[in-house]
């Protein structure tokens, strides 16, 4: 069966949440295990925050559910040691996009695949944040505002205000996030997951801002990551300053420019001038030095040169012509030297859906570009 037309029974049959036990049809095994994070923030919101966009940052429940959560692990028949743990892309908020991709990695490898939710994304999140009905408020009093942002939306309503009025949170749910994988890591390599064997790699499938996340582990002077470990980055591996996040799915152009002009125009005057939780994170940790390597390419090659090109058979990257969002041409500026391919597609592509249901017109050519992705990861993670 190909990629489309499991796609169509799969989200008859979960309609958007994850199963639990075996799929039909795969020998894959799912099972969740509960997280605590010892590394989450607290960051002040502004004590004027307008009624409609409170919620977003002075809620208790907020924080525990993104501090204590469950993340879900496909297992295939005969699994061997080790796994693969899959990063997501920004503001996704359902694992339905994710489960043929872990499905084809846990099979084609024989190795547990673990969906792990960036901090305040997926299941760290509210439910509220993709209601509709509960996020309209919110866009309206957006865009009221002038100038109007591009591109505004309920889906990206939450996460465009967090970034817009408080952008040190990118960095800082980053930061919880690599922080994070890397306690898991530390977790299965000591032999205490109750469903992973010990003594096997632990590499990474890292998909759009998932991979800056991989870059950062990779980066990191304290060795975050294990030697042994690789990380696949599929649509993702650019610095920040070359990303374009304006998406309906993502975020609006207010929230991105304020990104952009924070973390590249004003970025290092902040650094210099203040000493709070924010900068303090930022150049006292070897995790911030890297993601401030990872905002732009100047950075990257002032403290670390050209360091992709060092890492072997570590990394490998496939990106896609025409990808908006992160640009095929940023991605291989970034990885200078290290095994990027880049690929063209004869369907309509969109980062935000690489592979769409889009009729039979090009049901072959995204069957047959999803088979030659997987593929590629398996082969390189063999």
């Amino acid at each position: 069966m190909g990629y489309t037309s499991q796609e169509r029974d799969l989200s008859t049959l979960f309609r958007g949440t994850m199963p639990e036990g075996l799929i039909p049809g795969t020998g894959i095994r799912v099972v969740s295990e509960v997280f605590s994070s010892g590394n989450g923030y607290s960051f002040p919101a502004d004590s004027h925050l307008p009624g409609a966009v409170l919620s977003f940052f002075l809620n208790e429940g907020m924080s525990r559910s993104n501090n204590r959560f469950r993340y879900h692990i496909l297992i295939p028949e005969k699994a061997g040691p080790g796994a693969i743990i899959l990063l997501h892309g920004l503001n996704e908020r359902l694992w339905s996009k994710y489960l043929q991709w872990g499905i084809r990695l846990a099979t084609d490898t024989c190795k547990p695949v673990i969906f792990f939710p960036i901090a305040y994304h997926m299941n760290r999140s509210p439910r509220s944040w993709f209601d509709r009905h509960a996020m309209m408020p919110a866009v309206a009093a957006r865009t009221s505002e002038e100038p109007v942002p591009r591109l505004a939306s309920f889906v990206n309503v939450a996460l465009s205000t967090r970034m817009s009025l408080s952008p040190q949170r990118f960095f800082l749910s980053g930061y919880q996030t690599v922080c994070d994988v890397a306690d898991l890591i530390d977790i299965i390599r000591r032999g205490e997951h109750s469903h992973i064997r010990d003594g096997g790699a632990v590499d990474l499938f890292a998909y759009s801002i998932g991979a800056m996340l991989a870059q950062v582990l990779m980066l990191s002077r304290s060795h975050i990551l294990p030697d042994e470990s690789r990380c696949f980055l599929f649509c993702g591996g650019s610095t920040l300053n070359t990303m374009n996040g304006t998406s309906r799915l993502i975020m609006d152009s207010r929230a991105f420019d304020r990104l952009i002009s924070f973390y590249i125009d004003e970025f290092e005057g902040i650094i210099k001038s203040r000493r709070d939780m924010f900068t303090r994170t930022v150049t006292d940790t070897s995790a911030g030095e890297a993601f401030f390597a990872m905002s732009s390419l100047t950075r990257m090659r002032s403290l670390y040169g050209h360091p992709f090109r060092k890492m072997g058979g570590k990394i490998k990257a496939v990106t896609v012509e025409g990808d908006m969002v992160i640009p095929s041409a940023a991605v291989s500026s970034a990885l200078d030297g290290a095994d990027c391919e880049v690929w063209s597609v004869d369907y309509p592509f969109t980062h935000e859906i690489p592979f769409p249901l889009s009729g039979d017109e090009y049901t072959y050519s995204v069957d047959r570009t999803f088979d030659r992705l997987f593929d590629t990861a398996a082969s390189f993670f063999s």
